[in-house]
């Protein structure tokens, strides 16, 4: 019965313009550095640029644990398999169990500027000024250290769900696919200076975006699948879980649901600025963080009539689909070697 009542959300979607609904929002009285969404959508994690890490139950907005680490930070995800947290800061790694307890805790001489988990191989992966990557283990222990070829830095990175691939790219417009041991499977260049980047559940669709206003759409297998143009930077995307609907958060405060046609299904402008954008399964929820503060769960729904809601949104944005990727796809495998540079 479940699975009927998500296909028929599924193809209402393609059918109709959506609104939404606020479930909950954090009073926002600390800056938030990030969010995550879990993979199954059942938790949220919360970053305070200073060191506080806090898992809410995704559904109520309650909070099940915060845990002061005592360090700058910028970024927490979520192993929905385990429950453990592991959270990143410029100099800190630190892994918390779903109970809210610190295993362990790393201090890194490095700078980190980027980093995920892959809980599909049991891995986290770090990003360091110049390029450098590191994939170690849960337990901090060291697995590959190598890099990647670009005039600009690292400035997203992405580890979907049931693949032990991953997805990196940089501020100069490299898009480098690579596997679980640090080898590229292939690179992409376009023009545009990327920031933001996920992938679907299977890591077979990339989803792009640039602070040229860009979106771009990529598979797996190389091909280019879409590419458009909105009104202001791209800040922030995300996939739904089969890879069909497409979310975006935009540096003017816009928030949007893309279908696989490219067509705009939901706009919104709630928020001065959005920092990050997490769909839940079958698009049936957005999480967003914006103003560095506030996060807020939306439930999507049918648009009602001006009776049922005065409120509605009745002009919704279309994309521009005249933006053409100027980039090609090489085999650019990165053999020169690094030196030792972290200590885990």
């Amino acid at each position: 019965m479940e699975k009927q009542t998500q296909h028929n959300f599924s193809a209402n979607l393609k059918q109709n313009k959506l609104s939404s609904e606020l479930i909950w929002k954090t009073p926002g009285e600390k800056t938030a550095a990030s969010v995550f969404l879990s993979y199954d959508s059942k938790h949220v994690v919360i970053t305070g640029s200073e060191g506080l890490v806090t898992l809410l139950d995704a559904s109520s907005g309650k909070a099940k644990f915060s845990l002061e680490l005592s360090s700058a930070l910028f970024y927490s995800q979520i192993d929905d398999s385990s429950g453990d947290v592991f959270s990143f800061g410029p100099n800190t790694v630190a892994r918390i169990d779903r109970f809210g307890k610190q295993e362990w805790k790393k201090n890194i001489q490095t700078r980190i500027i980027a980093a995920a988990i892959s809980q599909y191989s049991k891995n986290f992966i770090l990003c360091y000024e110049g390029n450098k990557i590191v994939i170690a283990d849960y337990n901090a222990v060291p697995k590959y250290k190598g890099g990647v070829e670009s005039k600009g830095a690292i400035s997203g990175i992405y580890s979907p769900k049931y693949s032990d691939n991953f997805v990196v790219v940089t501020i100069a417009g490299d898009v480098f696919y690579m596997r679980y041991d640090g080898q590229i499977i292939w690179q992409f260049c376009i023009k545009d200076h990327l920031n933001s980047v996920s992938t679907s559940r299977d890591g077979k669709i990339i989803f792009i975006g640039s602070r040229e206003n860009k979106l771009l759409g990529l598979h797996a297998d190389q091909k280019a699948l879409f590419n458009f143009e909105l009104k202001s930077p791209v800040v922030c995307t995300d996939i739904s879980e089969d890879g069909k609907y497409f979310a975006v958060g935009c540096a003017d405060g816009c928030i949007y649901i893309l279908n696989e046609g490219g067509e705009t299904i939901f706009y919104d402008k709630p928020f001065a600025v959005v920092s990050k954008i997490f769909l839940s399964d079958n698009a049936e929820k957005i999480l967003t963080l914006s103003d560095a503060r506030d996060v807020s769960m939306y439930r999507v729904g049918q648009k009602k009539s001006v009776e049922e809601k005065a409120k509605n949104i009745d002009i919704f944005i279309e994309l521009d689909s005249s933006f053409k990727s100027g980039g090609a796809v090489t085999d650019n495998r990165n053999e020169r070697g690094i030196d030792a540079f972290i200590e885990l």
